[in-house]
């Protein structure tokens, strides 16, 4: 039975953009095309598909999923598919061009390998921050994206480098405007990532942000980048969301999951506040918490998330993809 990219993504959870990513780079299926073009696929490439999602919701590098998934096929299916897509070897853990200066677009892999050895230092954000030097900050940035896929540099060197620029305000070394200066340019790239993974049509969608009175969004955006290119829709609404806001989206939205971002220890009552006030309207609406502080405190009616931004990302996906 032919099916079209509409009825495939339905089927199986995986969003349009990410269905023809997967074909153009991996060649993992390579559908018929009608007369006008349009793409039609097979019982065959429908299974794949939904063998190629549960590995790599399971935290498979796509790359990794698709070689295995390839390997299942007869040779002469294999050859003929990556001829037909004229597929270049994709690398292990590549670098992410959404988030240098171009305008590349669409899911990445999600290794689970440290970037590169040329990633700049933890502490390079230090130094501009102290300068107050915008220019030096995206040429940092561009050099730390270059050197690995999304997941990898914002799990083993964003969030690591952040942390240490933290520490350098609280004692002294950088100033509030330094420090402002640097988090801007970090959301405007994170921001550039979200929008570059695409919108998951037909994906679960999921409310993510932070409780009211909470600020330090950046590794709040940062997993909901993740979790867009795992295929979900997710509808970021940001810092500081008032909990009669949270209801709203929730009765709006029907959200197939909510992830409150809690990064401080300081932040774990407003958001027991918001689970309990969207629980008492949607009882039965997984809520997920991770963060600094969530990681130290219970939230009762809702679950805890790995401490791993991308990790997190991935349990969810996995939980809603049903992979």
């Amino acid at each position: 039975m032919p099916y079209t990219v509409k009825q495939v993504s339905s089927l199986t959870g995986i969003a349009a953009d990410t269905l023809r990513a997967w074909e153009r780079r991996y060649g993992v299926v390579s559908p018929k095309r009608t007369e006008s073009r349009y793409r039609l696929y097979d019982d065959a490439d429908l299974e794949r598909l939904r063998s190629m999602a549960r590995l790599v919701a399971s935290g498979s590098p796509a790359s990794l999923a698709a070689q295995q998934v390839l390997a299942e096929l007869p040779e002469t299916r294999v050859a003929e598919t990556q001829a037909a897509e004229r597929l270049p070897a994709a690398p292990s853990v590549p670098a992410d061009p959404s988030l240098m200066n171009s305008s590349a677009t669409g899911p990445r892999p999600v290794p689970d390998a440290a970037p590169s050895a040329s990633v700049p230092a933890a502490d390079t954000l230090v130094g501009p921050a102290q300068n107050l030097d915008r220019a030096e900050v995206d040429r940092i940035l561009d050099q730390a994206f270059a050197s690995g896929s999304f997941e990898s540099v914002v799990e083993h060197w964003l969030l690591p480098a952040l942390q240490g620029l933290g520490d350098a305000w609280v004692d002294g070394r950088v100033d509030v405007a330094g420090e402002h200066l640097v988090s801007a340019a970090v959301r405007d790239r994170l921001g550039r990532a979200f929008d570059a993974a695409g919108i998951a049509l037909g994906g679960p969608v999921v409310l993510a942000g932070l409780p009211p009175g909470s600020l330090h969004e950046l590794a709040s955006l940062a997993f909901a980048t993740c979790l867009r290119r795992l295929g979900a829709d997710v509808r970021w609404l940001g810092s500081d969301v008032p909990e009669d806001s949270w209801v709203h989206a929730a009765d709006r939205l029907a959200p197939a999951a909510v992830v409150l971002s809690v990064p401080m220890i300081t932040d774990t009552e407003a958001a027991a506040n918001v689970v309990r006030r969207l629980k008492a309207s949607h009882p039965d609406l997984p809520i997920y918490v991770g963060g600094r502080g969530a990681a130290s405190q219970t939230v009762s009616g809702a679950t805890r998330l790995p401490p791993s931004v991308a990790g997190g990302a991935r349990e969810v996906a996995t939980r809603l993809l049903g992979a």
